[in-house]
C-alpha cells in the first residue's frame, strides 16, 4: 500500500513538472500581465478585486523612557560590516559562473508564441512621420531577430506597422504569450545551485568573500 502512495505522489510531481507557466501580456490603452499554470490563472495585473482603503493608524505616545531608549539606538547603531571590491568582482564571478550556461539553455527553452503587434506611427510633418515609419520597422525587425536569437520564437500571428499622417500621436497594441516549462524551471534552479556550490568549494576567495557577506 506504502509503494502504491509513494509512486501516485511521484507520478503526481512528474505531471505538474509537466506543465507550462505561460505569462499573457496584453496592452491596449492599458497594460494586462496574466500568469496561468496549466490554463489555471494564477496573477493578474491589475487585479479586478477593489483595493480596500487602509484606516489610517492611530499614532502612539512614546514615553520619556521609549524616547531615550530610541535616542540610545540611534547614538549606538550596531557596526555593519563593510564589503571590500574584491570581495565584489568575487560575488560577480561566483553568480556569471553559476548562471552562465543553466541561464542561456532557460531563456532558449522559453518560447514567445501568438505575438501580435500593430503600430500606427503618427506625427504633425509628413516628412518626419515616414522616416519615424522607417525607424519603427527597422527597430522592430531588431528586437523580432534578438528575441528569436536569444528565446524561441513561435512565427508572430500579426506585425502591422502603418503610417498614419492625420495623426500626431504612435499609438501601438500589443498581445504575446511567454511559455515555459515547469521542468526547463527545476533544472535551470538545480544546475544553478549544483554550480554555485562547486564554485564556492573549488575558490578559496569566494568563501572568504561570501563570510565577508554574512
Amino acid at each position: 500500500m506504502a509503494g502504491v502512495i509513494i509512486g501516485i505522489i511521484i507520478i503526481f510531481i512528474l505531471l505538474l513538472t509537466l506543465g507550462k507557466v505561460t505569462v499573457i501580456f496584453d496592452y491596449k490603452d492599458d497594460m494586462i500581465l496574466k500568469v496561468k499554470y496549466f490554463s489555471i490563472p494564477v496573477v493578474k495585473i491589475p487585479s479586478d478585486k477593489k483595493k480596500k482603503k487602509e484606516k489610517p493608524k492611530k499614532s502612539e505616545k512614546k514615553s520619556p523612557d521609549k524616547e531615550k531608549s530610541d535616542d540610545k539606538e540611534t547614538e549606538n547603531p550596531k557596526e555593519k560590516k563593510k564589503i571590500s571590491l574584491p570581495d565584489i568582482f568575487e560575488l560577480v564571478k561566483l553568480a556569471l559562473d553559476s548562471l552562465g550556461k543553466p541561464l542561456k539553455k532557460i531563456l532558449k527553452r522559453t518560447a514567445f508564441s501568438h505575438l501580435a503587434l500593430k503600430i500606427a506611427v503618427g506625427g504633425e510633418d509628413a516628412a518626419k512621420t515616414a522616416i519615424s515609419f522607417g525607424l519603427m520597422n527597422i527597430a522592430v525587425g531588431n528586437a523580432l531577430g534578438w528575441i528569436d536569437t536569444v528565446f524561441t520564437l513561435k512565427k508572430p500571428d500579426d506585425i502591422n506597422i502603418t503610417a498614419d499622417f492625420q495623426s500626431e500621436e504612435t499609438k501601438f497594441d500589443c498581445y504575446c504569450e511567454i511559455s515555459l516549462v515547469a521542468a526547463a524551471a527545476f533544472a535551470f534552479l538545480f544546475t544553478f545551485i549544483g554550480r554555485a556550490i562547486k564554485y564556492y568549494f573549488t575558490h578559496n576567495r569566494t568563501r572568504a568573500a561570501v563570510r565577508n557577506l554574512v
